[in-house]
């Protein structure tokens, strides 16, 4: 009696368990409003030539871009501080494509690059006209 008793709360919390990672491994898309844009905040770090730290992390959002399904605006790539990069991204992500794209950004190995996502904001048509 006591191993059913045993199985049955270890197939209780096994299911518990599947249940609340489901949620968060699910990939819902939500659709955003069309006009809508995610703006990214990058620092960068790199062991190489300083001078290759632009075009190894346009490398990085190039690829990583892919994932989500979305384009980096026309000449919105720029540096916004000393190894800080800014860039937008249309159509705007949804919450699990923002993540695929964060995860993306600071999982991805470039040979001695390291990066970090400051920021990572989606901006729909009426927050932007609000502002």
């Amino acid at each position: 009696m006591k191993r059913v008793l045993a199985w049955v709360a270890g197939a209780a919390v096994v299911a518990a368990a599947v249940l609340l990672l489901r949620a968060e491994l699910m990939t819902v898309h939500v659709p955003l409003p069309e006009g809508s844009y995610t703006d990214v905040v990058l620092a960068v770090e790199i062991r190489e030539d300083p001078a290759l730290r632009e075009e190894m992390t346009r490398g990085l959002v190039s690829t990583c871009r892919l994932l989500v399904n979305a384009d980096v605006v026309e000449d919105s790539f720029g540096t916004v501080g000393d190894g800080v990069y800014a860039f937008r991204l249309r159509p705007g992500l949804d919450e699990f494509d923002r993540r695929e794209m964060q995860g993306c950004l600071r999982d991805t190995r470039v040979q001695h690059l390291l990066a970090d996502v400051r920021r990572i904001a989606t901006v729909t048509p009426e927050e932007a006209a609000g502002r």
